[in-house]
This record gives structure tokens, C-alpha cells and sequence, in this order.
């Protein structure tokens, strides 16, 4: 992922894992806010850090907070029974 701000940023992921971040930055990257098409990945992040466990938040590698938000961003919208 390479980003103006941040320049390249790598995460250890495997397989499964990668999959699960794919499939989330899909569903953000077509939602109706434009910032969330253009920056789905801090979109997803930003809505994972009011909504996701604090204890996670603080105490997980990176690679770990990655895919939980993923996976709870994939999950909340698969609930919603909409992938917009």
C-alpha cells in the first residue's frame, strides 16, 4: 500500500488474512462518500475505532488490527444484508 502521506506501509499477512482486507476495502470503495472510495482502507479504520473493542485497539500487532477491522467492517455489512 503506498499512500502520499504515509509513504509505502507492508503488512505480514497471510493468505486468508489478505483476503479479508481485500474484500473489506471492496465493500468501502463502494460506498456513496467520497472519501471512503478514494481512502477505503482509513475509512474502514476510522469506522473499526468506533466500533471496535478497545482492548484490541491497544494491545494487538498492527497486522492483527488490520484484519479484525477488516473483518468486522466485511461482517457489519454481510449483517446489513448490503455490500454498499
Amino acid at each position: 500500500m503506498d499512500d502520499d502521506f504515509m509513504g509505502e506501509v507492508e503488512f505480514n499477512l497471510t493468505a486468508q488474512q489478505s483476503q479479508i482486507v481485500s474484500r473489506a476495502i471492496d465493500i468501502a470503495s463502494r460506498q456513496t462518500d467520497e472519501f471512503q472510495v478514494v481512502n477505503p482502507l482509513i475509512a474502514i479504520m476510522q469506522w473499526w475505532a468506533s466500533s471496535g473493542p478497545k482492548v484490541e485497539k491497544r494491545d494487538s500487532p498492527p497486522e492483527q488490527i488490520l484484519v479484525e477491522a477488516c473483518r468486522s467492517f466485511v461482517l457489519a455489512h454481510e449483517k446489513a444484508g448490503s455490500d454498499d
